[in-house]
């Protein structure tokens, strides 16, 4: 196998698939439960009372999205669906590069948030290499 597959063993893989679904359904469940303090955590924060209802709603579709992205996630993992996995992670490296985007629009620019957002982007990117080559 290829680079970075050959740095882990298929069942490591696919407990670090896990590990991300797992943040990824925690994030889901934040954006979910608490829009205002998920939005914040994006440097997004409402000044006005149209635009808190605006950011609620939109932070709990993006939530949703996350939690449904996560089961699926589990799913594939409970089936021992590295492949799959490693797809479905692919497409959430478009949503952490839409997130350090509409980070870095905020009100407080290009900062340390956008680069973890970066970070995390480049992770799972990483992770779904590994997922992907695993079988």
């Amino acid at each position: 196998m290829s680079f970075p597959n050959n740095l882990l063993s298929q069942s490591t893989w696919r407990q670090v698939g896990l590990g991300l679904t797992t943040m990824i359904f925690g994030l889901g469940t934040l954006a979910t439960v608490s829009p205002t303090t998920a939005s914040k955590g994006l440097g997004v924060v409402p000044t006005s009372p149209e635009g808190y209802e605006i950011n609620e709603k939109s932070m709990v579709f993006l939530g949703i999205r996350d939690v449904a992205a996560a089961l699926t996630l589990f799913w594939f993992y409970s089936e021992r669906k590295a492949k799959e996995m490693g797809a479905l992670t692919m497409a959430s490296v478009l949503v952490c590069v839409a997130d350090a985007w509409v980070a870095a629009w905020g009100p407080n620019g290009f900062g340390n948030r956008v680069w973890g957002l970066c970070g995390a982007g480049l992770a799972m990117f990483f992770i779904r290499a590994g997922l992907f080559q695993s079988q």
